[in-house]
């Protein structure tokens, strides 16, 4: 079993990367929330995988922690999701997000995810509530989010909500100059970003 790769970093796209370890290019599946973790092409980088044996194909999916790989393998256990649809999860969501989410059985937040019907997202909580115990949550190191932090998960949002990641990345940008490096919250951004998307 491949349960971490480090390596030179050779090719990256929201979904996928490889990952070059002793001269073997790896190809690997990675939701949008791994691919923001991500150094720039050329560089070292270090995924946690977790190995997809299928009959026809072995597939790699890496995440940028040990958290986003449990909850992407207990994803999994849950009857009509496959790797790529636990992908687009979390995807969607970030970590923090998708297990508050659970926790509080709030399931028109799942359902807005594309491909998430309203049976899967109630699934979701329903048998996923209490198996999140084994994992440990993640904590915030303060309660005040940095810009970054605020733009990708501006950006997730964006992009959950079918936009283009390029669009979504313009939309933001021409929002936070508007903001000419004030304080902004993460609803305030999105709300900016998509008045320059309806334009």
């Amino acid at each position: 079993m491949i349960g971490q790769l480090t390596g030179k970093l050779i090719h990256k796209t929201p979904t996928e990367t490889i990952i070059d370890v002793g001269g073997v290019g790896y190809q690997v599946h990675v939701p949008v929330t791994t691919f923001d973790q991500l150094p720039e092409v050329g560089e070292t980088a270090t995924v946690y995988t977790y190995l997809h044996v299928r009959e026809d194909a072995l597939q790699l999916y890496g995440f940028s922690t040990k958290q986003d790989k449990e909850i992407f393998r207990k994803l999994i256990t849950i009857s009509g999701v496959g790797p790529k649809l636990a992908q687009t999860v979390m995807s969607g969501l970030s970590y923090d997000e998708l297990t508050r989410a659970i926790q509080q059985g709030n399931v028109a937040q799942l359902n807005k995810i594309a491909g998430v019907g309203k049976k899967t997202a109630e699934r979701l909580v329903v048998e996923l509530r209490d198996k999140l115990d084994e994992v440990q949550l993640a904590e915030e190191p303060t309660g005040i989010k940095t810009l970054d932090k605020i733009q990708t998960e501006a950006l997730l949002a964006l992009t959950t909500l079918g936009y283009s990641r390029n669009a979504s990345e313009n939309a933001l940008r021409n929002a936070l100059a508007e903001y000419n490096g004030e304080n902004v919250s993460i609803e305030e951004l999105i709300k900016a970003a998509l008045r320059k998307l309806s334009k």
